[in-house]
């Protein structure tokens, strides 16, 4: 039986006569004692009377059930022209309206909570996503094979026999083909060298005469668990590491982001063991001489690790991590990195998720992955202020490196099933279609990583000698060793700095 309606979801200023004398809330199908004219919802007088005692709560009046009395019309009435929030406002719905016209609101609500219909599923969205849900998103949408016409769920299509046989098809034409063009494969092997040295030289050309820093920001030492201050960078040019001045407060799972030639290093946690969550941002403005990390103006709007952070404009996006007692975040954040410096939570993601992939394209972030949304993909439209979901990965992953690379996101390592990967996944932004683009010499996790000019370069992440460096050229499809960092490190944030004759 209906009780009353939370005060707080009203946009009206209540009468204190009109609030239930049991539950508090606003009244709803309000009732009276015999006598007295007390009044009570329904719901909460009727459930006070079967089973608490016979008499009002009040006056204490003998009262039951069938000696209850109607409220007059007129508290009805004055009740029903109050002003409140949607029923589904925390699913999105921004409508505000007359308390007598809720019911009829709810019941055709787009905000309205419905289960999708598709066979297996459970997934619950809202009333306006459920077609593009059951039609394009589900897993558990039913797909017809063309070449036997059997039917089945969409996940289990790509394991099923005619596709399989179809793709080893198109392996044997592949090795034809390749058996075809081996006096191509055997120029191409003679030229080998030719093409790494212009591969070098776009490198050159890629950084554009200026000194290129790849930064790799503190971090957490693998052997003593200890976060770290220290600061390292390294020039693609002469693919040599420098330290840097280390920061104020040491930190790891931080998020690192560039900012009108200033670097900000934003939350992350001080103490692996007992946690020790950060909300404080230190910056380094590579404008001033001698540069040296201090303390900005303000601080992020929670204690956070595990988070990714972009910036859009004069903000920072504080997206997901983890909060104390490793409670995982829905959240995006806002925090103006100009005066006034203020921050407002801007909406919740689809899923929880903590160490995700997030990168930029142009007005949205692509959130893929992390721990709580393995497989799950959504899109924040920042002009728009919602998220949107995507089409999945191809198997779980958290804790993996991302870079842009043109309109895709790469995904690269990771760990998903409880296993470490050497994969590396291009995820297109536009059409939501995932593939396995290439694999590295060895599984990572954690990793850093960075894109430059047709290079791809991996930092860290590997459990045996995690300061190693490699790097991937896409015009000559080699990887190659770089020189390793200085410091043993995982847990780092990485920026990339061009600027030119900078001193520290």
């Amino acid at each position: 039986m209906a009780e009353g309606y939370d005060t707080t979801r009203f946009h009206s200023t209540i009468d204190e006569s009109f609030l239930c004398c049991i539950c508090l809330g606003v009244l709803q199908d309000p009732q009276q004692c015999e006598n007295n004219e007390h009044y009570f919802c329904s719901g909460c007088i009727k459930k006070h009377l079967e089973k608490t005692s016979h008499s009002c709560p009040v006056c204490q009046d003998k009262l039951t059930v069938e000696t209850l009395r109607k409220a007059p019309r007129i508290v009805a009435y004055c009740v029903s022209r109050y002003k409140i929030s949607c029923d589904h406002a925390a699913r999105g719905c921004d409508a505000v309206l007359e308390l007598g016209a809720l019911q009829a609101h709810v019941q055709d609500c787009d905000f309205m909570p419905v289960t999708c219909s598709n066979e297996g599923c459970d997934d619950v969205v809202s009333k306006r996503d459920v077609k593009q849900h059951e039609l394009d998103l589900c897993r558990f949408k039913t797909t017809t094979c063309d070449d036997c016409g059997k039917k089945m769920p969409r996940y289990k299509y790509g394991a099923h026999g005619c596709v399989l046989r179809r793709e080893m098809n198109e392996v044997k034409q592949g090795l034809v083909e390749i058996k075809a063009t081996q006096d191509e494969m055997m120029k191409e092997m003679r030229n080998g060298m030719h093409r790494m040295t212009i591969a070098f030289e776009n490198l050159q050309k890629s950084v554009n005469s200026k000194s290129t820093d790849i930064v790799v920001i503190a971090g957490r030492n693998p052997n003593t668990n200890q976060s770290l201050c220290s600061v390292e960078r390294f020039n693609l040019l002469t693919q040599t590491w420098t330290q840097m001045p280390g920061l104020k407060k040491a930190r790891a799972g931080s998020a690192a982001v560039m900012f009108k030639n200033q670097m900000f290093v934003c939350g992350g946690y001080s103490d692996y063991v007992i946690g020790g969550y950060l909300d404080t941002i230190e910056i380094l403005d590579l404008n001033s001489i001698p540069a040296e990390w201090h303390k900005f103006f303000v601080n992020l709007p929670i204690k956070v690790t595990g988070h990714k952070c972009v910036v859009h404009g004069n903000r920072l996006l504080i997206i997901g991590g983890c909060m104390k007692s490793e409670e995982n975040l829905d959240t995006i954040y806002e925090l103006l990195l100009v005066p006034p410096y203020s921050s407002k939570l801007l909406c919740h993601m689809k899923k929880k998720r903590l160490s995700h992939g997030v990168e930029l394209f142009y007005d949205k972030v692509l959130i893929a992955g992390g721990i709580g949304a393995e497989i799950d993909v959504e899109i924040f439209d920042i002009a728009r202020n919602e998220c949107v979901e995507m089409p999945p990965l191809p198997s779980p992953l958290s804790f993996m490196g991302t870079v842009r690379r043109g309109d895709t996101m790469l995904l690269i390592g990771g760990r998903g099933n409880g296993k470490t990967s050497n994969k590396i996944i291009e995820y297109d932004f536009k059409t939501g279609h995932s593939k396995v683009l290439l694999a590295m010499e060895t599984e990572r996790v954690g990793c850093s990583c960075v894109f430059r000019g047709n290079t791809l370069i991996v930092i860290g992440g590997t459990w045996y000698k995690p300061e190693t460096v490699d790097c991937f050229d896409f015009l000559t499809n080699f990887w190659e060793k770089l020189p390793s960092m200085t410091q043993t490190k995982v847990s780092a944030s990485t920026v990339v700095v061009n600027v030119e004759n900078l001193e520290f």
